[in-house]
Formats: structure tokens, C-alpha cells, sequence
């Protein structure tokens, strides 16, 4: 009777002293990150039609902004069980720009005039989440997540256009959303229990429907914790965004890159 509770006592600690080897550093069981991303935007746009037998015939090319701006970002990351969890991210891209044409512009019909102003409002958010698996030790773990990106663009340009002689301010817009597979990697290492650094990289891709194309993420960054609940965090980011709006005579074809550096409020529990 003695030597069985002795054996489960043994068993009891061992089991303890397993657990407590698998928490890590790198992880906190539910973690907040609220800040701004003050990236480096670039967008273009690519117009093209139906030219019947002749196939698709590409009907010109504006590049709508540069420059940098920054914008909102959000991430919530839950841990479950010492090694899986959630990651929930969220980002909003605004930008209103204008370009004097400098070649030929055609868009859903419209052929919008030489050398007028084209002013152009493109917005982008984009929502995600991911269930991760998490493996390594105290101080190193690797991840790797499966999950789905809800995105929604929306596009208006407003120019002047010439129609029987007589020149107009013509507007065209639209508004499409998708929702497409995600997959994500990350690394992330702990010098201390206040002190971390990460690396992650996301993809996601779509292609049939409406709105198709692509999403590539990667950043890298490091967290202090000052205290033990509050931090800031600092990471630098890059985005190369792909969209393409299947219309039923005339498509248009989004180039987005992003790049430049965030900085989060951080809190964990």
C-alpha cells in the first residue's frame, strides 16, 4: 500500500515537473497587441477587357500612390494547452490619391481623357485567423498555423472622359470580398521573461470568383515587458498584395506593397 503511493506521488510530480518544462517563455497564454503600422504604400492599378476572339487586350495602367501612411493594426493570441492556439489579426488600408494620365486609360468602357486628372479612393481590410501548433522548449518554439483571411476592396476613380464630343467627370466604382486560405509560419525566442524576439511569415491565395489573387506577409520583431502585464512591441513588416476583380467584360488588376515599421501597446494575462 506504501510503495503504491509512493509510486503515484512520483508519478504525480513527474508529471508536474513535465508541465512545467513544457511552458515556455516565448508564449503567453492570452496576449494584445494594439498599435499602428507606418508603412511605405504602393498601388497600382492594371485595366484590361474582353476583346472576344481576340481574348483579353490590356487597356492601360495607373499608378494611383505612393508614399507613407500609417494604418491601424490589431492581433489577439491565445494559447491553449502550453503548445496550440488562436491568432486573430486585423489591418485597414485607406487611400485617396490623384495622377494626371500620361497614357491611355480605359475601364469598364470608359476611355477617361490624356493628360486630365484621375483622383482615385481604394479601400482594403483585411481579417484573419489561425490555429497554431507550437513546438520547441523553454526558450525556442516554432509554429505552424492553418486558418482563413476575410478581405474586402473596394475601388472608386472618378476622371474626365469624352463621350459624343462632349467631356464629362464619369465615376466608377465597385465593392467586392472574399474569403480565402491562410497558412502561417513563426519563430519566436526568449532571452528573458521580459525580452523576446519573432519572426513570422503568412500566405494566403485565392483563386476563381469575383476577387482573386494573393497575400504575402513577413515580419520581424521584439517585445519588452517593462512590467509584467504591459509592453511595447516593434516590429518591421513586409506585404505584397495581388488582387484581381473578375468582371463579366472588364477586369482590374490591384498591385499593393507594403512595407515599414509597427509599433503595439502590448498587454498579456
Amino acid at each position: 500500500m506504501h510503495a503504491t503511493s509512493r509510486g503515484i506521488a512520483a508519478a504525480l510530480v513527474a508529471g508536474t515537473a513535465t508541465a512545467a518544462h513544457a511552458e515556455s517563455r516565448a508564449l503567453d497564454p492570452a496576449s494584445l497587441w494594439l498599435g499602428g503600422y507606418y508603412t511605405n504604400a504602393d498601388l497600382s492599378i492594371r485595366a484590361s477587357a474582353d476583346a472576344g476572339s481576340l481574348g483579353t487586350v490590356d487597356t492601360g495602367r495607373v499608378h494611383l500612390a505612393s508614399g507613407h501612411e500609417t494604418l491601424a493594426r490589431a492581433r489577439l493570441d491565445l494559447v491553449f494547452w502550453e503548445s496550440q492556439g488562436l491568432t486573430f489579426d486585423y489591418y485597414s488600408l485607406g487611400r485617396t490619391s490623384s495622377h494626371v494620365l500620361d497614357q491611355p486609360f480605359s475601364y469598364e468602357g470608359t476611355d477617361y481623357d490624356l493628360h486630365s486628372t484621375l483622383t482615385g479612393k481604394f479601400d482594403l481590410a483585411a481579417g484573419s485567423a489561425a490555429w497554431r501548433w507550437w513546438f520547441g522548449g523553454e526558450d525556442d518554439v516554432f509554429g505552424l498555423g492553418l486558418g482563413a483571411v476575410y478581405y474586402q476592396a473596394k475601388l472608386r476613380m472618378a476622371g474626365t472622359a469624352t463621350l459624343d464630343d462632349v467631356s464629362a467627370e464619369v465615376t466608377k466604382r465597385w465593392s467586392e470580398d472574399a474569403v480565402a486560405p491562410l497558412v502561417t509560419l513563426g519563430y519566436k525566442h526568449a532571452f528573458s521573461e521580459n525580452l523576446r524576439v519573432y519572426l513570422d511569415a503568412s500566405g494566403v491565395r485565392k483563386n476563381g470568383g469575383v476577387l482573386s489573387g494573393h497575400i504575402y506577409d513577413a515580419r520581424v520583431g521584439v517585445e519588452w515587458f517593462p512590467w509584467q502585464a504591459v509592453g511595447i512591441g516593434a516590429e518591421y513588416g513586409v506585404s505584397r498584395i495581388h488582387l484581381k476583380r473578375n468582371g463579366e467584360a472588364y477586369d482590374a488588376t490591384m498591385d499593393i506593397d507594403l512595407d515599414g515599421p509597427s509599433l503595439f501597446a502590448r498587454f498579456r494575462f
